[in-house]
């Protein structure tokens, strides 16, 4: 059996949740695969589901503290799936496993994922990485998303020998269906062509102040789409009435398939974030695999990698607004260079980010006696 356990699994939404999904329903072709979360909300129950032949224990939750959900029941669960388990999957960063693994009996067989650093919780972080470096040491494989992760972690750099790169991957069979524009709402249909895309969460390590300022110094002809929710949904609205109309705000919940029409149909995808925390952006994948370049930013993380600058879109250095809006214009009205990076966006993507390609280091990861990449 392989226990997957990691913080919170679908159908809540996120870049983590995302992996996890996917590699436990890979996984389960081969093995019983067996979650382990914690509820998202204040939940007295430790519930119990099967999905997609994976079977998710969603242990009892009091609330949540610094984003991470707090739970006392989520130790023993841990301590019970462990002794039937013969892999256990830690995916990081999540306090609650770390500090767990030390009650994983040590003739069991550790796999990690780092998907990133802790970043904002200074005090905290000193804690957590403790137990985190506990937890590596522990590891027989540590798994991350690319090299930059390893260059760039403080935690990861000590644990060289031990790492596997498993870029994160998306389907692309899953982005060639139809999309029908009469299941969609207005908002969208009726958005003007050619337009800048920026989609994700409105949090505080998007970039989106940036992205704001260098709208507001960018050629007027250029038409923005700006689609999430977060905290900063009120500082957009307020950009609003500076923008002249040339910002669409789309401040809601996406479906998949609304958010498969907005890339689809965009002129390329901005990804501006400024913090560590944003270790890969796997929507720049979800724009790549139709073909359309990305603006990204020079993070200390796997950002740039994804999507290389000069191959299949631009990179500008993190908080330059300036830069920013020359780079979106650069893009946006040079024809030549917009077909190039176009090209260049789908083929990286077919040659590093295909799920079908990275299963196979995957299976080999786990069911063979795999030495190198």
């Amino acid at each position: 059996m392989i226990l997957q356990v990691t913080k919170l699994y679908a159908p809540e939404l996120g870049g983590i949740e995302t992996v996890v999904k996917q590699f436990s329903e890979f996984l389960s072709n081969f093995d019983e695969v067996v979650v382990l979360c914690v509820h998202k909300n204040f939940n007295f129950r430790t519930t119990i589901e099967k999905i997609n032949n994976v079977t998710i224990n969603r242990c009892s939750s009091l609330s949540t503290y610094m984003s991470m959900p707090l739970s006392i029941s989520f130790f023993w669960h841990l301590f019970r799936l462990a002794k039937k388990a013969d892999i256990i999957h830690f995916h990081e960063p999540f306090p609650l496993g770390s500090i767990g693994s030390l009650l994983v009996p040590k003739s069991k067989r550790i796999f990690v994922y780092w998907h990133s650093d802790i970043i904002r919780q200074k005090t905290f972080k000193k804690i957590a990485e403790f137990f985190q470096k506990k937890l590596c040491k522990n590891a027989e494989i540590i798994m991350t998303s690319s090299m930059r992760m390893v260059e760039f972690s403080p935690i990861l750099r000590k644990f060289k020998e031990k790492i596997k790169i498993v870029p994160l991957s998306i389907k692309k069979e899953d982005y060639l269906t139809s999309i029908s524009e009469d299941k969609l709402s207005p908002d969208l249909t009726n958005l003007p062509s050619d337009y800048v895309l920026f989609l994700g969460r409105l949090s505080y390590y998007k970039g989106i102040d940036v992205l704001l300022n260098a709208i507001e110094i960018v050629d007027k002809r250029i038409p923005f789409v700006i689609a999430g929710e977060g905290e900063l949904s009120k500082e957009i609205k307020e950009s609003l009435k500076k923008a002249n109309g040339r910002i669409y705000f789309i401040n809601r919940k996406l479906s998949e398939e609304e958010k498969k029409y907005l890339l689809k149909n965009s002129k390329f995808l901005v990804f501006p974030s400024t913090f560590p925390s944003e270790a890969f952006g796997i929507v720049q994948l979800e724009a790549m695999v139709y073909g359309k370049p990305v603006i990204n930013t020079n993070l200390p993380t796997g950002v740039p990698w994804v999507s290389l600058h000069g191959e299949s879109g631009l990179t500008v250095e993190v908080g330059d607004f300036h830069q920013l809006a020359k780079s979106i214009e650069k893009l946006y009205f040079n024809k030549e260079l917009y077909e190039s990076l176009s090209k260049g966006a789908l083929k990286r993507f077919e040659e590093l980010f295909e799920f079908n390609k990275v299963k196979k280091l995957l299976y080999e990861i786990y069911f063979t006696n795999f030495k190198s990449f």
